[in-house]
């Protein structure tokens, strides 16, 4: 874990250190404040039974990175994820691709990273008895969207997101003539690759 923070710091100092050696005139260091919001996507298949999923994603998140031309820029982020019942804390590197150099540019973005647990309850869902993103793991997100530039310093960003998280879900699975305490605790665990779709705005500045 504190590997990949060391990589993901380290990756954007070598590459800032880089740009500063070829500095364009459009170069500088930026900051970026963003709120999102996705809902979860598709099944899970347990051995007993079939989980939709019907968590939610609302993040917060904070990026500090520099700007190598109008075209490209890097950045190092970090914020919280808040689903249901449960919440992570990521850590990633963010690259953004805008297309023209205009008021109003299209971009595209890409952050992959890790995700560290803030907190889980351990009690099961009332509906499916289970017990979603129980610990850490890699994560990942992409969107297209657009930049406005309100003024040489300040700019909106609007972007449609799909993310990735890479976690567990905890259920029970009852043995014959085993009483059923599936409202309160969990004895089987699955790896799952949850998957969000939804919108995220944020300030440049």
């Amino acid at each position: 874990m504190k590997r990949i923070l060391i990589l993901l710091i380290a990756a954007l100092f070598c590459v800032s250190s880089y740009a500063q050696r070829r500095e364009s005139p459009d170069a500088k260091f930026i900051y970026m404040t963003s709120v999102g919001y996705a809902t979860g996507l598709g099944q899970i298949e347990l051995e007993t039974k079939t989980v939709q999923n019907r968590n939610f994603d609302i993040s917060l998140d904070q990026q500090l990175g520099y700007q190598f031309n109008p075209y490209f820029q890097m950045s190092l982020g970090a914020g919280f994820d808040f689903w249901r019942h449960t919440a992570f804390i990521p850590i990633y590197l963010n690259l953004t691709v805008n297309f023209t150099d205009t008021k109003i540019e299209p971009l595209f973005y890409l952050n992959a990273g890790y995700a560290f647990k803030w907190y889980v309850s351990s009690v099961p869902e009332k509906l499916d008895r289970v017990v979603h993103g129980t610990r850490m793991g890699p994560m990942g997100e992409t969107g297209i969207g657009m930049r406005i530039n309100l003024t040489d310093k300040l700019s909106l960003v609007l972007a449609a997101c799909y993310k990735v998280q890479y976690t567990d879900i905890r259920y029970t699975v009852l043995q014959p003539g085993e009483q059923d305490f599936s409202a309160y605790s969990t004895n089987a665990r699955k790896d799952v690759l949850y998957h969000y779709a939804g919108v995220r705005l944020g300030l440049q500045y």
